[in-house]
C-alpha cells in the first residue's frame, strides 16, 4: 500500500469516526456471523461419525434444536450488521455530498473557468456513488471474509495443524495477482471516472444549448459528438475489465492446485485409517471455506480500486481552496463613509486566467455617490469585466478599487456583495416559485413587499396571470417565462434588495419600447440617493446617466455627458450615428 493510498484510507476513515460505535458493533456482529458460519461446519464431524456411523440417536436429537438455532442467530447477527453499515454508509456518503457542495460554493470563478459544471456534478453523482458502494460492501466483505478465513484456520489447527500450515503456505499464493493488478486497476479506473465526467459535461453543454441544436438543425453531428466520447467511455471501461477479468482466473488456478494437494493428502490419511471420514469431510470443508473468502478478495478488490480512484478525485477537489478570499483581519462593509467618489478604480489592469490578452488596461475610473455612471462600448471593450472586479469575481493583477476610500479587499467577500444589486445580461432563475426568486437576495421579506418589487418592476400583472400566481413554479432557468417577463423578475429581485450600489448590465434588453419606458419611469424613483453603474446598448438607457464612459479594447477612450461626447467626433459619437446606441 503506497503512501497516497494510506493518505486515502485515513481521510476516509476520520469520516466514520463519528460512527466508531455502531461501526465496532458492526464489526461483533460480523464476527458472531463468521463464528456461527464456522460452527455450522464445525458440526460435520459429529454428525457424519456419531450421527451416521456410531448411530447416537441423543446426537441426532441435539443437532435439530441446535442447528435452527444456530441460523436464527446468524440471521439476527446478519440483519444487524448490514443495518448498521448501511446507516454508517448513508451518514458518511450525506457528509461528503454536503463538504463537496459547501466547497464548490465557496470556489472562485476562475476554478469554474477551469472545470466544467458537467464535470463537477461527475464528482458529486457518480464519484460519490462508487464510494457509496464500496463503503456499503468493502467494509463488510474485509471483515466477514477476514474473520471467517481467521476462524477456519483455527478449526484447520485444531484438525491437522501440519496440513494446516501447507494451506496457510499455499492460499497466500493465490491471492498474489490480487496485489499485482490492484495498481493496474487502480489506474484504469482513474481514467474510465475522466472519461464519464467529461460524457457528463458534454450531456450537460447539449441540454443546456438544446434550442441552438434544433435551430440548426445539428442533432446528428451532436450524436456523433457524443458517440466519440461514448466509445472512449467504453475503451475505458474495457480496458479496466481486461485487468480485472485476468486477476480471477489465475487466483482460482493456483487456488485449485493448492486444494487438489490437500484433497490428496487427506484423502490419503482416511484410506491409511489416520483420519475418520468426518474428520475427512470438516476439514475439506474448512480449507474451502478458507479459500473461498480469498477468492472473494478479488471481487472486492474489483469495487475497492474504484473507490479508491473516486476517493482520490473527490479529496482533489475538497482541497481546492478560493483564490478570492477575506483578507485576514476583513471586515464587514455595514455604512458608506461621505468620501467622493464613492467607488475608484485605481490603475486597474486585469486578464482572464484563461485568456493571454488583458481585459481591462490601466483603469481610473470614479463614480460618485448617488450618482448614476453608465458604460458604453463594443462587445469585448471590457464592460462586463469592471462588474466582475467590482463583486470580486476576480481580482486585478495590477491597481485597486476602493470603495468610501478603502480597498474593497478589506472588507469580507459577503458583506461587499450585499452592498451591491445585480441584474445581468445572463438572467439565471432557480426552478421555484415567482416568490422565491423575487426574495432570492432578501429571504425574509414577506408577500408584501415581494408584491411591491414586481409592481416596481411592472411584472405584478404578468405575475398574476399565471396559473399560481406568486406560487407558480417557473422551471429551470425559467423556461416557463418569456425574456422579458424574466428580465422583469431579475429587475424585482435587484429592487427588493435595497443595496446601495446598484449594477444594471443589460438590465432592459429583453423588453420592448412601451415597457422599458415604464420601467426606466420606475427606476427613476427606485433609484434616488443610489449609486447606480449602469451597462446599456440602447441610447434611451444611458442618456440620463450623470456620466458616460466608453471602454474600448478594455481602455477608457472617452468621458463625459451624453451631450459632450454627442458632439464630439470619437467612439460614442460614431456608435451614435451607426446605431449601435
Amino acid at each position: 500500500m503506497n503512501k497516497k493510498t494510506r493518505e486515502i484510507i485515513r481521510r476516509l476513515l476520520r469520516y466514520l469516526q463519528p460512527y466508531s460505535g455502531r461501526f465496532i458493533v458492526a464489526l461483533l456482529a460480523f464476527g458472531a456471523t463468521a463464528g456461527l458460519t464456522g460452527l455450522i461446519t464445525a458440526l460435520i464431524k459429529p454428525t457424519i461419525d456419531r450421527v451416521f456411523i456410531a448411530h447416537q440417536i441423543n446426537m441426532l436429537y441435539h443437532l435439530l434444536w441446535v442447528i435452527p438455532l444456530i441460523f436464527l442467530l446468524k440471521g439476527l447477527f446478519f440483519y444487524l450488521s448490514i443495518y448498521l453499515m448501511s446507516y454508517i454508509t448513508q451518514r458518511v456518503m450525506w457528509q461528503l455530498r454536503d463538504d463537496l457542495y459547501c466547497r464548490i460554493q465557496l470556489l472562485s470563478h476562475d476554478f469554474f473557468d477551469h472545470n466544467p459544471v458537467g464535470k463537477l456534478t461527475a464528482r458529486i453523482t457518480n464519484d460519490v456513488n462508487t464510494l457509496q458502494l464500496a463503503l456499503m460492501r468493502v467494509p463488510q466483505a474485509f471483515l466477514r471474509d477476514g474473520l471467517t478465513i481467521i476462524f477456519f484456520v483455527g478449526l484447520l489447527f485444531y484438525l491437522n495443524w501440519h496440513l494446516a500450515i501447507v494451506v496457510l503456505v499455499i492460499f497466500p499464493l493465490a491471492a498474489f495477482p490480487l496485489i499485482q493488478f490492484s495498481q493496474k486497476m487502480r489506474s484504469s479506473s482513474r481514467h474510465s471516472q475522466r472519461k464519464i465526467a467529461d460524457i457528463y459535461s458534454l450531456l450537460y453543454e447539449n441540454l443546456s444549448g438544446i434550442s441552438i441544436i434544433k435551430a440548426f438543425c445539428r442533432e446528428a453531428d451532436e450524436l456523433q459528438r457524443f458517440s466519440r466520447e461514448n466509445e472512449k467511455y467504453y475503451q475505458a471501461q474495457m480496458r479496466f475489465m481486461r485487468v480485472d477479468a485476468r486477476s480471477t482466473p489465475i487466483m482460482e488456478f493456483l487456488g485449485a492446485m493448492g486444494f487438489v494437494f490437500i484433497l490428496w493428502y487427506s484423502a490419503s490419511s482416511v484410506i491409511q485409517g489416520k483420519w475418520t471420514a468426518g474428520s475427512f469431510l470438516t476439514f475439506i470443508t474448512a480449507a474451502f471455506s478458507v479459500y473461498s473468502p480469498l477468492r472473494n478478495f478479488s471481487q472486492t478488490n474489483s469495487i475497492l480500486q474504484p473507490a479508491l480512484a473516486g476517493a482520490e478525485r473527490i479529496f482533489q477537489l475538497l482541497d481546492s481552496y478560493p483564490t478570492i478570499q477575506d483578507a485576514p483581519g476583513a471586515r464587514a462593509l455595514t455604512r458608506f463613509s461621505q468620501v467622493s467618489p464613492l467607488i475608484k478604480f485605481v490603475n486597474v489592469t486585469f486578464t482572464y486566467p484563461t485568456r493571454q490578452t488583458p481585459a481591462l488596461k490601466n483603469i481610473n475610473l470614479e463614480i460618485e455617490q448617488s450618482k448614476t455612471l453608465a458604460i458604453v462600448g463594443q462587445s469585448g471593450s471590457g464592460k462586463t469585466s469592471l462588474v466582475h472586479l467590482l463583486l470580486r469575481f476576480y481580482d486585478p493583477q495590477e491597481g485597486i478599487i476602493t470603495i468610501g476610500g478603502e480597498d474593497i479587499r478589506n472588507f469580507t467577500l459577503a458583506s461587499l456583495r450585499q452592498n451591491i444589486a445585480v441584474v445581468s445580461q445572463d438572467i439565471f432563475l432557480f426552478n421555484e416559485s415567482v416568490s422565491y426568486n423575487i426574495a432570492y437576495g432578501c429571504p425574509s421579506a414577506g408577500p408584501r413587499e415581494i408584491r411591491w418589487a414586481a409592481e416596481q418592476a411592472y411584472a405584478d400583472i404578468f405575475i398574476n396571470r399565471l396559473p399560481d400566481g406568486y406560487n407558480t413554479i417557473i422551471g429551470e432557468r425559467g423556461v416557463r417565462l418569456s425574456g422579458g417577463e424574466k428580465q422583469r423578475i431579475a429587475l424585482a429581485r435587484a429592487i427588493l434588495k435595497n443595496a446601495p450600489i446598484m449594477i444594471l448590465d443589460e438590465a432592459t434588453s429583453s423588453l420592448d419600447t412601451d415597457s422599458e419606458k415604464l420601467i426606466q419611469q420606475a427606476l427613476d424613483k427606485v433609484l434616488v440617493n443610489k449609486t447606480v453603474l449602469v451597462i446599456a446598448h440602447r441610447l434611451s438607457t444611458i442618456k440620463k446617466a450623470d456620466r458616460i464612459v466608453v471602454l474600448d479594447a478594455g481602455q477608457i477612450v472617452e468621458s463625459g455627458t451624453h451631450d459632450e461626447l454627442l458632439n464630439t467626433p470619437g467612439v460614442y459619437q460614431r456608435l451614435c450615428n451607426l446605431q449601435i446606441l
